[in-house]
């Protein structure tokens, strides 16, 4: 378990909500690494958009846990190594 951090962030608004596109292009997620998002008005559960290697094979899936008190994430996956994008819906 690692604290890790986004290569970039991409805040839009969507009117009352507003959309974090966190992009984890260089860094590595492995099982139960946490982000410390700081965003406390968290909608909804975030969802993290695995980049694959088509000639990879195995589960690539990924589940993200949050505190909503804290905004911290956690990962969780049977793989290690994965790259991909998080998107969090939080209230303005």
């Amino acid at each position: 378990m690692a604290a890790k951090t986004p290569d970039t962030i991409i805040r839009e608004s969507l009117g009352k909500l507003k959309l974090h596109i966190c992009n984890f292009s260089s860094t590595n997620i492995d099982n139960e690494d946490t982000y410390a998002s700081g965003i406390t008005s968290i909608v909804g559960e975030p969802i993290f958009a695995v980049s694959v290697d088509p000639t990879s094979q195995g589960d690539e899936n990924c589940n993200v846990v949050t505190t909503t008190s804290t905004g911290s994430i956690e990962f969780h996956s049977p793989q290690d190594n994965l790259t991909g994008t998080l998107y969090i819906y939080s209230r303005d």
